[in-house]
């Protein structure tokens, strides 16, 4: 059976949001960094002694701008050796400059710079697809070429960033994604993130015929009332539960 994760929403209180992972029998939380750091609530510094004290698993969440790399890896590190984590996602964005095939070197080269210096203290990193919101990282060419170039990657398969059923098994068949974001969204919409149930994509056919017997680890990438990441949740779990049709 897969992990299954939700977010540690920065809006609540750390001993709220692990409460409820904990009676909602969530195996793992989501923490979001950016360029300000950890995010948490504001009541909840020192973070990583906050983190520490409830002695939940977590795993870090990094939005960084192509240009961030440099700054922010080493900064990471020492966050990810004080919570003991041997995982790391980052969520590769653009927002300065023109996402073309030098944009897309550049982050091939920035994927290399972080391989290099969390490959020795044992870490995995992981890479997020994008939406077509900031669209790099996002095609399959994209994605083919980053990985051809970076053989120690590892994918973290968004299913809310994908055009379409085809798209997610062309990414699927690029590279196994072993970390899953699980959201729903209307194809029609550039960027959403809703309740599963209320879009369009059909999780019951991707855990049926496109990742069948899903044995990674799945976070719940939902950030609206407890009632919708709880419905959510039982849902994506009698999906997991179907047989194969």
């Amino acid at each position: 059976m897969p992990q299954l994760g939700c977010l540690a929403r920065f809006f609540n209180r750390y001993k709220d949001e692990f409460k409820f992972a904990k009676e909602n029998n969530f195996d793992f939380m989501q923490l979001w960094y950016d360029n300000r750091g950890l995010c948490l609530h504001e009541d909840d510094k020192d973070f990583i002694n906050t983190i520490n004290k409830y002695n939940f698993p977590t795993i870090i969440h990094a939005v960084l701008n192509i240009n961030e790399f440099e700054e922010h890896i080493p900064k990471l590190l020492d966050i990810l050796n004080k919570l003991n984590h041997k995982e790391l996602i980052i969520h590769p964005i653009c927002e300065n400059e023109d996402i073309d095939e030098e944009t897309l070197n550049k982050l091939s080269l920035n994927i290399k710079y972080a391989l290099n210096i969390l490959k020795p203290h044992g870490i995995t990193l992981f890479l997020e697809n994008n939406s077509k919101l900031d669209p790099i990282f996002t095609t399959t060419d994209e994605i083919q070429k980053i990985f051809s170039q970076n053989a120690d990657l590892e994918f973290l398969l968004d299913i809310a960033h994908i055009d379409n059923t085809n798209h997610l098994q062309e990414l699927i068949d690029i590279k196994y994604p072993k970390i899953l974001h699980i959201a729903d969204r209307h194809f029609d919409v550039i960027h959403e993130h809703l309740p599963i149930g209320h879009g369009e994509i059909d999780f019951q056919y991707i855990f049926s015929k496109l990742l069948p017997k899903y044995n990674g680890k799945i976070v719940l990438e939902i950030v609206n009332k407890d009632s919708d990441i709880i419905n959510s949740k039982n849902l994506i779990e009698n999906f997991l539960n179907t047989p194969n049709q």
